[in-house]
């Protein structure tokens, strides 16, 4: 995951920080002041990050169970843990899949890997 947060910082640097500091300006009312910055962070990633738009694309039903408990649950969001941990092993089933196809695109570019069988 480490890898994903460095491309997200690598290529949405500045959306980052954007929502960041409308978030840290805006702490009561963060979820309608910051909306468009997560929006426009969240179109950066889907575009400049190929991991984070599988995990979308692969997890957002277990992401909406989540957010959904979230809502729920702002008073106590302990409450989601076991969602959070649906959650975590999703994303990390979606970064072992890129891991190994990763693998595999490499060994069939490389041509000192190629079956002579």
């Amino acid at each position: 995951m480490d890898q994903t947060l460095d491309e997200v910082n690598k290529h949405c640097a500045d959306q980052v920080h954007a929502y960041a500091t409308c978030v840290d300006n805006n702490e009561n009312t963060w979820k309608v002041d910051c909306v468009d910055l997560r929006k426009a962070l969240t179109k950066c990633t889907d575009e400049n990050v190929t991991l984070m738009k599988m995990v979308r694309l692969s997890c957002q039903p277990v992401i909406d169970r989540y957010q959904e408990c979230l809502r729920k649950n702002e008073k106590d969001p302990t409450v989601c843990i076991d969602s959070l941990r649906d959650l975590y092993q999703c994303t990390e089933g979606v970064g072992q899949m890129q891991e190994k196809m990763n693998a595999l695109k490499a060994k069939h570019q490389d041509p000192r890997t190629v079956d002579t069988k």
